[in-house]
């Protein structure tokens, strides 16, 4: 019989234990991630109670508020390892259909996308397609996860719209890329060409230089003789269709376009990835004519469930640290998981974005902030990392000018009397009324009271620049400046935590006073 578990517990004084104490598989063939608690009988409880039979405060019995000094290490190697199963590498945010009765949108495009780059690198085809879906949705995922797994490896050329704004600068990191894969370099000839011009008494900067995009097409159709097949993707794709003359696309379809098998030629498949859909209206006819027209899309999930499934499945991740801390962790899980706030928080989250790298962050940070005297996951780690997610909009208002404050209290004052569209006329008169109302002087100079000081056009202005007051009408020459129609848009909390911060007992009345 194998050695009982320790739990952290403090037996019960004068309390001999009942039932002999079970061991881990026999615990967990009992109740997935609920243990009987040593010394008591369990209890029985009702149909209706039987999903709530791991309550929390049963499960908090079996879990230390504080780790013991030997788990320490095992804390950080979990720590480790669920950290490295949420790099965007691991490919553990490609949807999962396992569970489902048909097949999810990822896997049908993951299957199609193998078979097409099957073809272009045992057959030696030539192959295009477009990968559209929204971000988020899993597109790099699922093309470099069919990467990995093709049984001979391709060169990769990975080019970005946001990083290559020019044939140019395309056609030099093709040059590089294909030069670091293959060991050979494909603008010797054009660096030549460039030095024999160059003044001899110049210092020449040599990672300025680009070659010119006549060189393009001899360039792109040297990849199909090289030895291993090649495979393109274009990041962005929907940005190389703004480029002059669509030069890069006209020259890869072409290549890709002209590649037959039994040629002798190795194949090229060029893949864009893009989340907008209209882009295949964006090409010109001649590029259009030598596209393949295959569309794969990608699609998010559907259900919450999949966002607790994948979580369960990261936290989890294996280690070798002993049946103690084994038991431990995945009881840990399993009772944050069986919190019914905590799949609140997920299932609104999922309701705003389906984003799943979204969840990623949330993830990360809950782990990284885990310490022995905090070791598991619990829901207040998981609010603070979905707090931490968006900044606080207006944070620094106490840091304003004084007469900006001035006028985003009268904006308050204006909203709470039904004027949501304000001008600057408007809220300089209800300044104006609370400059004659207040007798106490939130200003001083040189330590003597001056009064409330005036509100200037400036601060208006100031707060028009910085986006805190938009207008709701384009421009004209008829309409004065002091009466173009604008509405605020700093809310009524970041206005009162900014009178907060500066303390003025003059602001807080004159604020308080619009409740």
């Amino acid at each position: 019989m194998p050695k009982p578990i320790p739990f952290p517990l403090t037996p019960s004084k004068g309390r001999p234990p009942a039932s002999p104490q079970k061991t881990l598989p026999q615990l967990l063939r009992a109740v997935p991630g609920t243990p009987t608690t040593p010394g008591r009988s369990p209890k029985k409880l009702s149909p209706s109670k039987s999903s709530a039979g791991r309550s929390s405060a049963q499960l908090s019995k079996q879990l230390p508020q504080v780790l013991p000094p030997h788990l320490g290490p095992c804390l950080r190697l979990q720590q480790r390892a669920v950290l490295a199963s949420l790099k965007p590498s691991s490919h553990f945010f490609v949807d999962d259909d396992s569970n489902d009765e048909q097949p999810s949108t990822n896997a049908a495009t993951y299957r199609q996308l193998q078979d097409l780059l099957l073809g272009s690198v045992t057959r030696g085809e030539g192959n295009s397609c477009l990968l559209v879906g929204p971000r988020g949705s899993g597109k790099t995922s699922i093309t470099e996860q069919v990467i990995e797994s093709l049984p001979n490896k391709p060169i990769v050329i990975l080019l970005s719209g946001h990083t290559q704004q020019n044939d140019r600068l395309a056609l030099r990191e093709v040059a590089q890329q294909l030069s670091l894969q293959t060991g050979k370099s494909f603008l010797s000839g054009i660096e030549e060409t460039e030095d024999e011009n160059q003044n001899p008494f110049l210092d020449s900067i040599p990672s300025t230089s680009l070659p010119p995009p006549s060189h393009l097409p001899a360039l792109i159709s040297l990849i199909p003789t090289l030895a291993r097949p090649t495979i393109v993707i274009l990041d962005a794709f929907d940005l190389f269709a703004h480029h002059a003359r669509q030069s890069l696309l006209y020259c890869l379809l072409d290549t890709v376009q002209s590649c037959r098998v039994g040629q002798g030629n190795n194949g090229l498949a060029v893949i864009g990835v893009t989340s907008r859909i209209d882009t295949v209206n964006l090409l010109e006819k001649r590029v259009k004519s030598r596209f393949s027209g295959r569309v794969l899309r990608t699609a998010p999930p559907v259900q919450s469930h999949y966002w607790i499934n994948l979580s369960r499945r990261v936290l989890c991740m294996p280690i070798d640290a002993g049946e103690e801390w084994e038991y431990m962790w995945r009881l840990a899980v399993e009772k944050f998981f069986d919190d019914q706030k905590v799949k609140e928080v997920i299932e609104d989250t999922f309701a705003l974005t389906r984003d799943v790298r979204l969840l990623q962050k949330v993830l990360v940070r809950v782990v990284t902030e885990l310490r022995p005297a905090s070791p598991f996951p619990s829901l207040s780690a998981v609010n603070s990392a979905l707090a931490a997610q968006c900044r606080p909009q207006y944070s620094d208002l106490h840091l304003l000018p004084y007469p900006s404050i001035c006028l985003l209290i009268a904006a308050v004052h204006a909203q709470t009397a039904g004027h949501d569209v304000v001008t600057f006329e408007m809220l300089h008169e209800i300044f104006k009324e609370q400059l004659r109302a207040s007798a106490a002087a939130p200003v001083q100079i040189e330590g003597g009271s001056i009064g409330m000081t005036k509100c200037t056009r400036a601060g208006f202005e100031r707060l028009f620049s910085t986006g805190m007051f938009l207008g709701v009408a384009g421009p004209s020459m008829n309409v004065a400046p002091e009466f173009v129609r604008c509405r605020c848009l700093v809310g009524r909390e970041a206005v009162k935590r900014a009178v907060d911060a500066i303390g003025q007992t003059s602001l807080k009345k004159w604020f308080y006073k619009a409740s």
